[in-house]
């Protein structure tokens, strides 16, 4: 019990941070600056992103070019999809965190649930620290690019050397004529790439410490409804119900205030991980074309290629792995309802029927589909279907 303690304490401590880092604490918690942050990261991508999309454009003609600029701007897109929910859903965010924080830290002083709460905290804790040093490395990977070539020609006295960026990208202006606005770019790219890095690692592992404490809470109130008995079955009925709707509340929230909307959990997440699946298939295609297409495959690109694809795979199945959990425990939850002591009872008959009726919890990406592990599968079969769709374009071409 001590060690999953010390696990959940890391993990907390992790949030933390990223919380800081990103610039989601609370006014009476941070500074103007601070809650600024996330705004000035957005800001890196307006000039790379304008470059990549005329570099586009002056190849579309080039399927394998194009791919890899339309893979790059999706990547692009992904990241300020993140950072604009949050933004948007900023007070949502801050009432989740607390809401579900608070009853945590309550749930967490009782030996008895801290042994419910905390099962497969390592897994959970684990998996945003996996993300992030995926994200990290593959962001150094691309910032040490422009270095290594300068570096390379300088050792074989390359005259005049010749400058690249980051990223592919094309601009009205010729940056290799200055050095400085050379430099320029590329300081705007290393702030890029570590905007990416940073929003990446916070909302990804934002969101496995919220499905943790919900399904937490969830197993608090199965472990509840199974050991009441007659002395005190109105009272843990009561209690166990009213957690219940702190926990749909959490998920399904949606309130209008005077200037803005809080939405709960399934409201911020639904565009990410609608967004998320679909542009990881298009970028996992994308990697297959360009790897199918390679007459020779040097080690670091095989590398990166492989490491790219592995994040972008996890990232889906984290996503579906904790929604098909979340629904697995809310199931096991209707389970315990049916099998607790209530057919003697006639005062909790009615009860146990109306929570009988209500249907398991389930997180839904907008309304469109259903966050199981079966959407990590489809994103397989979307892939696949992607890449021969480009093939035949290839073929007709």
């Amino acid at each position: 019990m001590i060690a999953e303690k010390l696990e959940y304490v890391k993990f907390q401590n992790v949030i933390k941070r990223l919380r800081c880092i990103v610039g989601l604490l609370k006014k009476e918690e941070s500074s103007l600056l601070s809650r600024s942050l996330i705004h000035i990261y957005l800001l890196f991508f307006i000039i790379p992103v304008f470059g990549t999309i005329n570099f586009l454009f002056a190849n579309i003609t080039n399927i394998i070019i194009a791919t890899r600029a339309l893979s790059l701007l999706l990547g692009f897109s992904t990241t300020m999809i993140k950072g604009i929910t949050f933004i948007v859903n900023r007070k949502g965010i801050d009432e989740l965190y607390e809401t579900l924080e608070q009853y945590f830290d309550e749930l967490l002083k009782t030996p008895e649930m801290s042994k419910q709460i905390l099962s497969k905290v390592s897994i959970f804790r684990r998996f945003p620290s996996f993300l992030s040093t995926f994200t990290v490395l593959l962001c150094l990977f691309v910032a040490l690019g422009p270095i290594l070539s300068i570096l390379t020609q300088v050792r074989h006295k390359v005259s005049p050397i010749n400058y690249h960026l980051a990223y592919p990208a094309v601009f009205p202006w010729d940056i290799k004529k200055s050095v400085l606005l050379f430099s320029l770019h590329l300081i705007d790219e290393y702030f890029l790439t570590l905007s990416i890095a940073i929003i990446t690692s916070t909302v990804d592992s934002l969101y496995t410490y919220y499905m943790f404490q919900m399904i937490g809470i969830l197993r608090t109130i199965t472990h509840r409804i199974s050991m009441f008995d007659e002395n005190n079955c109105e009272f843990e009925i009561r209690e166990c119900v009213n957690k219940y709707n702190i926990l749909v509340d959490c998920i399904n929230k949606s309130e209008q205030k005077q200037f803005y909307r809080i939405c709960g959990f399934e409201k911020i997440y639904g565009v990410i991980i609608l967004w998320t699946m679909n542009v990881n298939a298009i970028v996992l295609c994308g990697l297959i074309y360009q790897l199918s297409h390679a007459k020779s495959i040097p080690f670091a690109s095989m590398v990166y290629s492989g490491a790219h694809a592995a994040l972008k795979l996890s990232q889906v199945f984290i996503f579906a792995w904790s929604g098909s959990l979340l629904t697995t425990e809310s199931e096991n939850l209707r389970d315990a309802v049916y099998a607790s002591r209530w057919l003697q009872n006639i005062r909790l008959k009615s009860s146990i029927i109306i929570m009988l009726s209500q249907k398991p919890l389930t997180l839904t990406a907008c309304n469109f589909l259903y966050v199981t592990i079966d959407m990590f599968v489809k994103v397989g079969n979307t892939t696949i279907s992607y890449y021969l769709l480009l093939k035949t374009f290839e073929q007709g071409a």
